[in-house]
């Protein structure tokens, strides 16, 4: 039976729990109610990496990073929620109803164009065990590559033949023209389709979530050919977007912090070989944000491996502008010209490798070394430029100053010389963390109250009778308090979510998370927040009265109603306590 919406969401929630799903990238373990564990999308020194199994949802108190289990797998693969959700429904045995034909069409050529990558795995994976892939198993062998990685990283051999995969597609029953849409195969001038990798070694590349979707080839040989070709880009795969050997390395960057990024297929199969499990590529491009961004959602330091002589100096100057620039730490491995990362591991082992780490300079002290020996007018645009891609504003003085030291440039001419940067405005998000200029926290109660009100939601018509609504000053307050009270009586977490912004929705998570869900004490906490309510109204009838009566012309006869009202207000407050009448 076909899902749609709502309901599909909840069917996929129902089968696939959420510590089942964020084990997969984090090692979680139970410490109370809750699951904790290192976050995987930020560096940290203490787990802040909280799964409410019952609720069903995670939070990370060091980055704020929240949501279900579509959030998680949306983040961690880098996927939007249409992709994450068919992914995950596909994976639960879920079948979606289709919203419209072009959404069912790209929906089924992305499913068919996975079938399609997995069937081209396996079948190049056993060319190569086969009699026609003695010659890429002997260049393995020569290159030294073990059997353990080859099966880790389940490398392939394409047939020298122009339409081998072709054939067996078509024999398997796909469809040969979404093939060739898929990056898996090429059409000719006449319309005939034929294989993109065609004699050469084949390097599946995963996304994180592990799925085949996309291939590299090396050639083995002396042909006159390009050394290394990629898939092109498709549906599944942009190249400036993913990492090869991301997915095989991903749980060793977290739990070093640390990733080694290297240029090629082959040197990173090599460190790994080596022991250096944290390590992976860029694919064919100089080192892009998306790629840095992938990255950071598993670590804050990256050592660069480049070559050591201009043009890998210059490469290496430009991957640090990006990695600075995201507000991550990187450090420069620049090997000894004629080397690369793989000839060096073999030929000297990690001992001469582990030298060249130890004095591996930091990011921004590569940039001024190499940046004082260009001319001064070159070293003040990469400056200027560098700064003014700086993500972080809060970043930009720290870098600047440096940079005026190290390269002696005149930092207050510098800083007139930038461009203004428009400083965001105060948000909703703002608000429900509590934090407004100069530290004043002003919003306490209504944080209180809202705490109260995520996790308790039953208790909002007792709250609403009381005038709990009243005490509420700030916006971000009232609008999850209406969006809130407007999924009465059920209070569905998913029908909730789905009216919330995305500052609004990080409050509604980090308060289902927290530690004490207020099982033992929901009455107490009622009477307080109901009793706060009347003491206001009491204060408030108490002002309206008196203002009232100063307004009189009479001051022998005043209203009786208005005394009435007077004597009311004072007995609530004298009944409740001053103390709790202050707001």
């Amino acid at each position: 039976m076909r899902k749609s919406g709502s309901s599909a969401v909840r069917e996929i929630k129902a089968r696939i729990g959420i510590v089942e799903l964020v084990r997969r990238w984090v090692d979680l373990r139970r410490a109370g109610n809750r699951w904790v564990g290192p976050c995987p999308f930020h560096q940290e020194s203490k787990p802040s990496f909280s799964v409410n199994e019952e609720e069903g949802f995670f939070y990370c108190f060091g980055c704020q990073a929240a949501g279900d289990i579509f959030d998680f797998h949306s983040r961690i693969t880098g996927s939007d929620f249409r992709e994450s959700l068919a992914q995950l429904a596909e994976e639960a045995g879920v079948v979606l109803e289709a919203s419209s034909a072009p959404a069912t069409e790209r929906g089924d050529l992305r499913k068919n164009a996975l079938r399609m990558h997995d069937f081209a795995k396996e079948y190049f994976r056993r060319n190569l065990f086969s009699e026609a892939g003695a010659d890429c198993r002997a260049y393995l062998e020569q290159r030294g590559t073990t059997p353990d990685i080859s099966e880790k990283f389940e490398l392939g051999w394409s047939l020298p033949g122009w339409s081998g995969l072709a054939d067996a597609l078509r024999r398997a029953g796909f469809n040969l023209k979404q093939g060739a849409e898929s990056g898996l195969l090429k059409t000719g001038e006449r319309g005939s389709v034929y294989d993109v990798f065609r004699a050469r070694l084949i390097f599946p590349v995963r996304n994180t979530a592990g799925r085949v979707i996309a291939f590299g080839g090396r050639i083995i040989g002396d042909e006159d050919a390009a050394k290394y070709i990629n898939s092109p880009d498709s549906p599944l795969y942009k190249k400036g977007e993913n990492l090869f050997g991301l997915y095989q390395a991903r749980r060793a960057i977290a739990a070093k912090k640390t990733a080694v990024l290297t240029e090629g297929y082959m040197d990173t199969l090599t460190l790994h070989q080596f022991g250096y499990d944290n390590a992976c590529a860029v694919l064919g491009t100089a080192l892009t944000v998306e790629q840095t961004r992938r990255l950071g959602n598993f670590c804050s330091d990256i050592e660069l491996l480049f070559d050591g002589d201009a043009a890998g100096r210059k490469a290496a100057l430009r991957a640090c502008t990006v990695v600075l620039g995201r507000g991550l730490n990187c450090r420069v491995v620049c090997l000894p010209d004629g080397e690369d990362i793989d000839s060096l591991l073999h030929a000297q082992g990690t001992q001469a490798f582990e030298e060249l780490r130890r004095f591996a300079p930091e990011g921004l002290d590569f940039c001024i070394r190499s940046l004082s020996a260009a001319a001064p007018r070159e070293a003040l645009d990469w400056v200027k430029s560098f700064l003014q891609d700086v993500e972080q504003p809060e970043l930009v003085s720290r870098f600047a100053s440096r940079l005026c030291r190290g390269l002696d440039l005149d930092e207050r001419e510098l800083r007139r010389s930038l461009p203004a940067r428009s400083k965001k405005p105060s948000s909703a998000g703002a608000s429900a963390a509590g934090r407004e200029s100069g530290g004043v926290d002003k919003d306490a109660l209504d944080r209180r109250i809202m705490s109260f009100v995520v996790r308790c939601p039953q208790h909002i018509p007792a709250l609403r009778d009381a005038g709990a609504m009243l005490l509420l000053t700030q916006d971000w307050a009232l609008s999850v308090w209406e969006k809130t009270a407007s999924c009465a009586p059920a209070y569905d977490p998913d029908e909730v979510l789905s009216k919330l912004d995305d500052k609004e929705r990080e409050f509604w998570w980090r308060q289902r998370v927290l530690e004490e869900p207020l099982r033992d004490n929901q009455e107490r906490e009622l009477a307080d927040i109901c009793r706060k309510a009347a003491a206001y109204c009491a204060e408030k009838q108490d002002r309206a009265c008196r203002q009232a009566m100063l307004g009189q012309k009479d001051k022998n006869a005043y209203d009786p109603e208005l005394l009435k009202a007077l004597n009311e207000s004072l007995l609530r407050k004298r009944t409740l306590g001053s103390a709790d009448g202050q707001h």
